[in-house]
């Protein structure tokens, strides 16, 4: 796919990303944002979603615009009927709806749609998706989103075709993503980024981005790369317009570790203020860095703590903090050894460590059978 080729994303899908900025403490009071969101809502005549931003952003609500887009909006629902299109003039005015962000009659008339029996499978997941679409443009709400990917599903084993099938993948991966289901999503998303077709839910920037981060944390350093290799369109991308992104995988898989910890600072920047990621950005930054402490440490029997601390372009302190507590997770399969100064990791213990590993899950299976057999003795009567 050649990025010259993308198709367009309604334009209004991009104010969602806008107003959940401004829910945001640190940027609630950006006026360039604000002044980006009442353009967008006016342009578009935007009369339902106009009231609901005021009332989530605690905007001062002007009745006579909202008459006015409100007027404007019902002129237009009125002069939709019937024609020979190919699309169905539901399909068209479930697209208004949309457009307007009329939330709730969107939402019913979708519904309606996908529990009309007499459509064909593949309109039918049309207004599935558009259901998600709504929860995505809506607050992100994911319970909401899952619920869509799952009567999605249901529907393409029915019948669904090639694009409806296609469209799925990106729809899926994104709600993946969500879960912090970073294996499904990358899956997905490396399914779907050549063949991309849904425009409708976000641009194919948004795509490229989710999947190299999805994909990141879900690979090996050398699949990762090969994954990549193999998507002409994600390697133009991230040359053209992410080389942040491609700094990020292209140091993991050098070693170049000092260099991905600075990528890995910048990629925090950008999605702790996005919608699908924001409830989740700590995480995907730990799980990032013991990612690196892994690929480091695996090659060693033991490392000083200070040679980690300048491979990382960080503190002795941070690295002895930070691996302490991976550590004690579980996470990282070493220890510190403070009179040394160094992390012993254990590797070439060969059959100890196979050992030490199966005792540790024994321990941790025997204990969820004792609580299993101790909740049965309560309700049983000996």
């Amino acid at each position: 796919m050649e990025l010259s080729a993308e198709g367009t994303t309604p334009e209004f899908m991009a104010l969602a990303g806008i107003k959940f900025k401004l829910t945001l403490p640190e940027l609630k009071d950006d006026p360039q944002l604000k002044e980006q969101l009442f353009k967008g809502i006016k342009d578009g005549n935007m009369a339902p979603y106009y009231k609901e931003v005021c009332t989530d952003l605690g905007w001062q609500f002007d009745q006579r615009l909202f008459d006015e887009m409100a007027n404007e909006n019902q002129d237009r629902l009125s002069k939709f009927k019937e024609d020979d299109s190919e699309t169905p003039v539901w399909q068209d005015r479930l697209d208004y709806l949309c457009s307007i962000g009329d939330k709730e009659a969107a939402t019913a008339l979708a519904t309606s749609k996908y529990e009309d029996t007499t459509l064909t499978t593949n309109r039918r997941l049309d207004a599935m998706f558009a259901l998600f679409r709504i929860a995505y443009f809506h607050g992100c709400n994911v319970k909401e989103m899952g619920k869509c990917v799952t009567k999605a599903h249901e529907l393409v084993d029915k019948g669904g075709d090639w694009r409806s099938r296609n469209k799925l993948k990106a729809y899926e991966a994104i709600y993946c993503l969500a879960v912090r289901d970073y294996n499904r999503a990358a899956e997905l998303f490396i399914d779907c980024v050549s063949t991309f077709e849904s425009y409708e839910l976000v641009d194919f920037g948004t795509i490229i981005q989710y999947c190299v981060l999805a994909c990141a944390l879900a690979l090996e350093r050398h699949a990762l790369q090969a994954a990549l290799r193999r998507q002409g369109a994600a390697v133009q991308a991230l040359r053209s317009r992410f080389p942040e992104l491609r700094e990020l995988v292209e140091s993991l898989h050098e070693c170049r570790y000092a260099d991905f910890m600075k990528s890995l600072a910048w990629v925090e920047t950008q999605i702790c203020v996005d919608p699908v990621f924001r409830p989740h950005y700590q995480h995907y930054v730990r799980e990032a860095r013991i990612k690196a402490y892994v690929q480091l440490l695996r090659a060693y029997r033991s490392l000083s703590l200070d040679n980690i601390a300048d491979t990382f372009g960080v503190t002795r302190e941070f690295v002895e903090d930070e691996i302490a507590v991976f550590t004690a997770a579980g996470r990282l399969q070493c220890r510190i050894d403070a009179v040394g100064g160094c992390v012993v990791t254990g590797s070439g213990r060969g059959a100890d460590a196979d050992r030490s590993q199966l005792y540790q899950a024994t321990i941790r299976e025997g204990d969820l059978l004792l609580n299993r057999v101790k909740k049965l003795a309560s309700v049983i009567n000996f």
